[in-house]
């Protein structure tokens, strides 16, 4: 997003890092801006040509994406590419404002033919735009994280992030909606162990979806008191708790990574109140998440 930016509200605050070129080369791609921005309503980004390709991960708010003649409204877990050589421009909603991280690339003659594939799919459209199917914003931060902390081996570490937001963001494209949900549970006794991996699995990627125990049941076409119980004989835990356990881990993650408030963390995970949250995360590491925040910004 190398541009001018028209104020007609305001912009909270503006993390760029941005490279010239051969400047950040990772194996088979080379960065040119990697960073995160926040719009205040009415915030607009004019129109600019697209020098290099671009994936934009929204974190909150909603807005505009105008790629040539299209309008795309984005909201919080939303995701889009745009490829280059075509005219871009952004707006934040009137009433709300918009959050989101970016990575502008391209990629070089280093490239590995297993990226092939994907190359060819990115540069084939002027834009790309889907869901967040895979939590791309985990690792959006950490590579953010890793620019700004320098530390020992970053290089490999921006290197392993760009690729695996790249590899995210092309299953994300390329998945069907209808496929998400498609699991086919076995009922033999033998598949106990394959039942227990899929719920594992499920909501390893559907954290923040995840509303009770008994939507998990339908999503996944199993009875909830026979899921409760299979689970319960093959971890030794509760679903219940598996559960509350991996939303906290999520939740550490956002807090460390994310820049978000505590609010917005159990808002985003499903709790009823910051209360609850609090409870649970307490609950589960022995401190409230205010402690966490606080311990977090020392370091």
């Amino acid at each position: 997003m190398d541009m001018e930016e028209t104020k007609h509200g305001g912009c909270l605050f503006h993390f760029d890092n941005i490279f010239g070129n051969g400047e950040a080369v990772f194996g088979g791609i080379d960065l040119f801006q990697i960073g995160e921005i926040c719009c205040e309503c009415g915030y607009e980004i004019p129109v600019h040509y697209q020098y290099c390709l671009e994936l934009s991960c929204i974190v909150s708010g909603s807005g505009y994406f105008y790629i040539n003649d299209s309008c795309i409204q984005v909201e919080a877990g939303d995701i889009l590419f745009n490829s280059v050589g075509h005219s871009h421009s952004i707006k934040t909603d009137q009433t709300n404002m918009l959050r989101f991280v970016y990575m502008g690339f391209k990629f070089n003659e280093q490239v590995s033919k297993e990226f092939a594939e994907i190359q060819a799919f990115l540069q084939s459209a002027p834009y790309y735009f889907s869901k967040d199917m895979h939590n791309l914003l985990i690792p959006f931060m950490r590579n953010i994280d890793e620019f700004y902390s320098q530390k020992p081996y970053s290089h490999s570490m921006i290197r392993n992030y760009i690729e695996e937001i790249i590899v995210s963001a092309y299953r994300s494209f390329t998945q069907k909606a209808d496929k998400v949900f498609q699991y086919t549970p076995e009922r033999s006794p033998r598949s106990v162990g394959q039942t227990v991996y899929t719920v594992i699995r499920y909501i390893e990627n559907n954290i923040f979806e995840l509303e009770s125990i008994k939507f998990l049941s339908i999503q996944l076409n199993y009875n909830p008191t026979y899921l409760s119980h299979v689970f319960k004989r093959r971890t030794g835990m509760t679903l219940q708790r598996y559960i509350n356990h991996k939303k906290i881990e999520k939740a550490l993650e956002l807090l460390k990574y994310g820049n978000f408030t505590i609010k917005q963390v159990s808002e985003k995970l499903g709790y009823e109140t910051i209360q609850s949250f609090s409870k649970a995360f307490s609950r589960i590491m022995g401190y409230p998440p205010s402690l966490y925040v606080v311990n977090q910004r020392k370091q």
